[in-house]
């Protein structure tokens, strides 16, 4: 009767201090750091940011304090063999040493590398690759091979685009599938390499921020496989459009001639209606901007420039694309453009009378890590740190999503 008593005496006792260690557990598996991660180039760096004569990006100039992860880009297809990865050779820069030296400098970093990109380079042997099985299994061995040797962290599958838009005419209708069996062969391959290593290798698939991918492309598939998939919430305007216009705003504006125009808001809700866990989703964010010349102020004085016909695209450069490190200057009392902010789209511009540029600054970043603390994502992530070495919008990113 005795110790029946003491039992039901201390029972309760010991049933607080095991919920109460239940739940210090269950917090600290559902704490989840907010992961700022950012693309880093492997051809040269903007000129007015080089260290002397030397064209390329050094561990020195990575500032790791404001980055979760950093990303390697790109590694191609061989097209040799239609299985191997390679960087493009630059003689004078040996990124694994940079890397190497990122990664004594700052232990916290996760560096991963990424296959593909958005040129035809980037997209060539994905598709013949992806549709062989024994080719997909090579494929996913010699990436191993880079995550064991260079001791890297992850991989992330930048496939521009395993099915693309109806207008597209790269893509064809059975890498829906192999896009998917590509991902379970790399994801099953780095589960075999991390119970070696002690490693959890991380996963990722770079996406556009559009409604065609997920119609033609089975994106919850794919979600339930990586770590993230990146959205890429940028390009919405560009050399391909009608008029000038934003480049990555938050919010569409009614008033885009575009039908009304598309958003980073609009790109995320495709996927949250493809019942795409929140978590699963990072948000991308641009580190440069576009620019169009021979635009016309248009007849609202509120907004000139914006949403105008133009004469070219090439701005500044062949693409139209500037680097924030190269934006800055244009910000400067003098440099003859007047900065203006859609308070609709959340994004602003700037415009000289001939030059619309649309980019992105801090109080974008502000909104967009607001935005994604209210959604929940997994994160964000930048095109990329090459534009932005001084980390003037870097520091505020992270400092923001904190």
């Amino acid at each position: 009767m005795v110790k029946k008593e003491l039992f039901f005496a201390i029972f309760p006792v010991v049933l607080i201090i095991w919920l109460s260690n239940c739940a210090t557990l269950t917090r600290e598996k559902i704490v989840v750091e907010p992961r700022v991660s950012s693309y880093i180039r492997t051809w040269p760096i903007p000129e007015g940011v080089r260290e002397g004569d030397n064209p390329y990006w050094t561990a020195n100039m990575i500032k790791g304090e404001y980055l979760t992860d950093l990303m390697i880009a790109f590694a191609l297809i061989d097209p040799k063999d239609g299985t191997s990865i390679f960087i493009p050779e630059y003689p004078e820069f040996d990124v694994w040493a940079e890397v190497a030296a990122l990664k004594e400098k700052y232990p916290h970093l996760r560096v991963s590398f990424s296959v593909g990109g958005g040129s035809l380079e980037g997209l060539a042997g994905f598709s013949k690759m992806a549709a062989n099985p024994a080719m997909r299994a090579t494929f996913a061995d010699n990436i191993c091979a880079w995550l064991e040797d260079y001791n890297l962290d992850g991989v992330d599958v930048d496939w521009e685009y395993p099915v693309g838009a109806e207008w597209d005419d790269y893509h064809y209708p059975q890498d829906r599938k192999n896009y998917i069996l590509l991902l379970k062969d790399i994801r099953e391959a780095t589960n075999r390499l991390g119970e070696k290593t002690g490693k959890r290798y991380l996963l990722s698939s770079a996406v556009p921020a559009s409604w065609w991918f997920v119609q033609r492309n089975d994106a919850r598939a794919a979600a339930k496989i990586v770590d993230y998939l990146k959205l890429m919430c940028y390009d919405y305007y560009g050399p391909w459009s009608k008029t000038s216009g934003h480049n990555a705003n938050l919010y569409n504006n009614p008033a885009d001639p575009a039908w009304g125009g598309w958003s980073t808001n609009q790109g995320l809700d495709v996927y949250f209606k493809d019942w795409i866990p929140m978590e699963k989703i990072m948000l991308g964010v641009a580190f440069y901007g576009r620019g169009w010349t021979g635009v016309e102020p248009g007849p609202n004085p509120e907004t000139p420039g914006l949403f105008m016909p133009y004469k070219t695209s090439k701005a500044f450069n062949p693409d139209g694309a500037l680097a924030y490190s190269e934006i800055k200057e244009l910000l400067k009392p003098g440099s003859g453009f007047t900065r203006y902010w859609d308070d609709i789209g959340k994004a602003p511009w700037l415009y000289n009378g001939d030059i619309m540029l649309s980019y992105t600054d801090e109080q974008l970043i502000k909104l967009i890590t607001d935005y994604a603390k209210e959604k929940k994502v997994g994160g964000v992530f930048v095109w990329e740190f090459g534009h932005d070495l001084d980390a003037d919008l870097m520091k505020v990113l992270y400092e923001n999503m904190q």
